[in-house]
């Protein structure tokens, strides 16, 4: 019964941590595309005050890869406390490629903002 109990806990923590990942890049998204999302109408002035507040004290928005790097952390480590199903049709080339494809979409985008908004 407390292995049971073990395991819903780390299944918890696991998803928490994949949330925190993905709320993450939510921010980022948010912070860093700000004048297209003001632009759209979108205005949550409770968010703004409380993301200002923590850049001023955390400093986390100082650079676009930061948030990006803590969401990329939370997410491994959430993975590595997770056990896998193994499946014969997953090849390390098949990782390796994705791991590229995903690093190139998720780290090398700035550019896509430099298009049209100048931060």
């Amino acid at each position: 019964m407390q292995q049971e109990d073990d395991l819903r806990g780390l299944a918890k923590v696991m998803d928490f941590m994949r949330a925190l990942s993905i709320l993450f890049v939510v921010i980022n998204i948010y912070w860093f595309c700000y004048g297209a999302i003001k632009e759209w109408g979108i205005n949550i002035g409770v968010v703004d005050k409380i993301l200002l507040g923590f850049n001023r004290t955390a400093g986390l928005f100082t650079s676009i890869l930061w948030t990006k790097i803590f969401a990329v952390v939370f997410l491994a480590l959430s993975c590595l406390g997770t056990k896998g199903v193994k499946d014969e049709k997953i090849t390390w080339n098949k990782i390796y490629v994705c791991l590229g494809v995903g690093f190139v979409f998720f780290f090398l985008n700035w550019w896509l903002l430099l298009r049209r908004y100048r931060w």
